[in-house]
């Protein structure tokens, strides 16, 4: 026999084991028991994520009311500053100036810092929200016998239709809510 005509007969026969071999593990696969959930909406929807929100917010806001109290500071230094500009010597008012701008600088800098703060505080929190509700989605779908479970959030739209009875969001988004009421933003690092 042709070396060939062996390459095409060992082909074959592999293709048929690996037909015969994959239709027999087709058989032992499991129905699909499906189950719906709208992740960002039971987010959203959470005693948790309210609380997240109103805490970020909260924070946000001291935050600008004391950038805009450090702001207001400045600009009454760099008026100060202007107003003494033919009085003072060139060489003197290029060094305030100076101390002026490094004074901006640190003063956008801490800006920075806070934004980044908030930001981390705010990931860190929504990963414990997430979390939280991944352990319930787990919990549903054992008790449920789901084996399959989609997310129909407005951010993924994997799913454009499913049936009421399939969606289990309202059943998450009571269990989320009996879990954790609130995240505690001191705690995040």
């Amino acid at each position: 026999m042709s070396r060939s005509i062996r390459a095409y007969l060992f082909a074959v026969g592999l293709l048929f084991v690996f037909v015969v071999s994959g239709h027999s593990h087709a058989q032992q696969m499991p129905s699909p028991v499906i189950a719906v959930i709208d992740v960002g909406a039971v987010e959203r929807q959470s005693v948790a994520w309210q609380s997240l929100r109103d805490q970020i917010e909260g924070r946000r806001a001291e935050f600008q009311s004391q950038l805009e109290s450090e702001q207001r500071a400045l600009e009454e230094e760099r008026n100060a500053l202007l107003s003494q500009q033919n009085v003072l010597a060139p060489e003197v008012f290029q060094q305030r100036q100076q101390e002026f701008r490094k004074k901006l600088g640190e003063l956008q800098g801490v800006a920075r810092q806070r934004k980044q703060e908030l930001d981390r505080l705010y990931a860190s929190a929504r990963r414990q929200i997430r979390e939280a509700l991944r352990k319930v989605v787990v919990e549903i779908a054992q008790e449920r016998g789901i084996n399959l479970m989609l997310n129909m959030s407005r951010e993924d739209r994997t799913v454009s239709y499913v049936d009421a009875q399939l969606l289990v969001s309202d059943e998450a988004l009571e269990r989320l809510n009996q879990r954790i009421q609130t995240v505690d933003l001191s705690k995040q690092q």
